[in-house]
This record gives structure tokens, C-alpha cells and sequence, in this order.
């Protein structure tokens, strides 16, 4: 039984990324010592990667039988995107950047791009004009999330964006 508990919400609250880390790092420590148990609520994505799965719980309402374990998934660290989109079927453009870059990091966007089909995506160039290209739809989405001066094109939809990250979700599981 624990002497001491710590209680704290939302520690994130007004903490730049660098000091969210070291917070939790330090809170992490401290969870190490004898009859010390440390209590977090978090809506931090630098927070949620820097515990353990086994350490994260999931809280969906006010009953016991709303509170689960979270389950290590495609992404080898915690990813409150990736919680929110397994927990509440949310997809994100958030969650879509962190997979592309996931696959993007492994050194296999060649092999997630081999076979793929193409679309129109029309590339705004610095004087204005633009240049009809043919890119992969989840690329797509990523020009559009990192670009949103360009709009010479249509925006994806919720259901496209899900699509794409189911799709990038199935390569990761295939290709460990």
C-alpha cells in the first residue's frame, strides 16, 4: 500500500514540449520509489509517448467497466492519437503525419509506396501558379495538411483520411 500518492491533473497545462518531458521523466522517477504512486490525467501526446503501456489507462466514463488497459498497437511507443483513434474511432490529421512518419523513419516509404495508385494533386508553385502532379493519396493528405495555403485542391474527407490510415496501419502490421 502506498504511503505516499500523487495526485495531478493535466500537467501539461501551459508547459512548453521541453519541460512536459522533463516533468514526466522526473514524475516517472519518482513513481520508482518505495510506496510512492503517482496519479496523472493527460491530454499530452509528450506525455502519453513517455510511459510505459502497461502504465496508461483509459477512461471512457464514469464506471468501472469504462476503465481498460491500453494495448500496444501499430506504434512501438504510446500514442495518444493512436489511442484516440483505437479507443474512439477518431482519425486525425495528427495521427495520419505520425504513421507517415513512422514508415517514413523505418526506411520503408518505397515499399509502403510500391504498387500504390496515383492522384491529381495540383502543386502550388512560389510565384502562384501551379503544377499538376501525380502523388499517392496518403501523400495527398499530407500536402494538404502541411500546405493549407494550397487550395487548388479538394480537401480530403473524413472518410478518405480514415481510409489512408487504416491503410498505413495494415502495412505497419505486415511489415514489422
Amino acid at each position: 500500500m502506498p504511503s505516499v500518492v500523487y495526485a495531478i491533473e493535466e500537467p501539461e497545462t501551459s508547459q512548453h514540449p521541453d519541460h512536459q518531458r522533463a516533468l514526466i521523466d522526473a514524475l516517472v522517477a519518482l513513481s520508482g520509489v518505495p510506496r510512492t504512486q503517482i496519479i496523472l490525467t493527460s491530454h499530452s501526446p509528450e506525455i502519453i509517448k513517455r510511459l510505459k503501456f502497461e502504465n496508461i489507462l483509459l477512461i471512457t466514463g464514469q464506471d468501472s467497466a469504462s476503465i481498460r488497459q491500453v494495448q500496444e498497437h501499430e506504434l512501438p511507443y504510446p500514442s495518444l492519437n493512436e489511442v484516440n483513434y483505437v479507443a474512439f474511432d477518431e482519425p486525425s490529421s495528427e495521427y495520419h503525419n505520425e504513421l507517415y512518419g513512422y514508415i517514413e523513419s523505418r526506411g520503408a516509404l518505397a515499399a509502403y509506396k510500391a504498387g500504390k495508385s496515383t492522384v491529381a494533386y495540383n502543386r502550388l508553385n512560389r510565384d502562384g501558379t501551379t503544377t499538376q502532379q501525380q502523388i499517392l493519396s496518403t501523400e495527398y493528405v499530407r500536402h494538404q495538411i502541411h500546405h493549407p495555403e494550397n487550395t487548388s485542391n479538394p480537401r480530403f474527407t473524413a472518410a478518405q483520411l480514415n481510409q489512408f490510415i487504416e491503410d498505413m496501419r495494415a502495412h505497419i502490421q505486415a511489415n514489422p
